[in-house]
């Protein structure tokens, strides 16, 4: 509801399980109440955060309510992955974010690929495919927002892209509008929040950046 307090965090690629302990596929692009993963707990947390201080005022309220919140997250956190699968999913995120391929990364790490798909779906949320163009997606992003960026051609080859025109494609899907928006703009924008580079957006209809 408009005006509501909320507070949210942000796990890393497969930092999931370890809290709720639901394969991360099974809630990929979906808004899941948290009394459903955490039963009573959950609802227990909601009423704490609901009772406590609002986000508006003074920091200090608002470091009450963070701190809850972590203090929550440490005490649910469990042992749910084991080291060896944590590692060959570290590995493989390492890999597809340096730009191999998803047949080159399972040969590197001597594992069959759809074994390796199957992990990593269980952990980090979607495919090695799919996380493979949003790490390629993220790596053009870098270097077009970079305010001594080359062309958007060149932008496209260093990246991976087969052309320019591929290049676009790919941002119109993964972010709503074309390169060329951000073309040498460092800095965030109003539909997007920036956290270690990660690029989240809402998608606008239209290029329009703010002066």
């Amino acid at each position: 509801m408009p005006g509501e307090p909320v507070i949210g965090v942000v796990f890393r690629p497969g930092g999931l399980r370890p809290f709720f302990g639901a394969p991360a596929d099974t809630l990929a692009d979906l808004s899941v109440p948290l009394s459903e993963l955490w039963d009573r707990r959950g609802n227990w947390l909601a009423g704490r955060l609901a009772d406590g201080p609002g986000l508006t005022g003074a920091p200090v309220r608002v470091a009450l309510l963070l701190g809850r919140t972590e203090r929550a997250l440490v005490a649910r956190a469990a042992d749910r992955t084991s080291a060896g699968t944590a590692q060959l999913v570290g590995d493989a995120q390492r890999g597809l974010w340096q730009g191999h391929s998803v047949a080159a990364v399972a040969s590197r790490l001597a594992v069959d690929r759809r074994t390796l798909g199957t992990l990593f779906r269980r952990e980090v949320g979607f495919g090695l495919k799919r996380y493979a163009r949003l790490a390629r997606f993220e790596r053009a992003l870098r270097a077009v927002r970079a305010e001594d960026a080359p062309s958007l051609g060149l932008v496209a080859a260093q990246a991976g892209f087969a052309d320019q025109a591929h290049l676009t494609r790919e941002f119109r899907y993964f972010a709503g509008f074309a390169p060329g928006c951000l073309h040498r703009v460092p800095g965030p924008t109003p539909w997007h929040v920036v956290h270690d580079e990660t690029f989240k957006t809402g998608r606008p209809d239209r290029c329009t950046l703010p002066s």
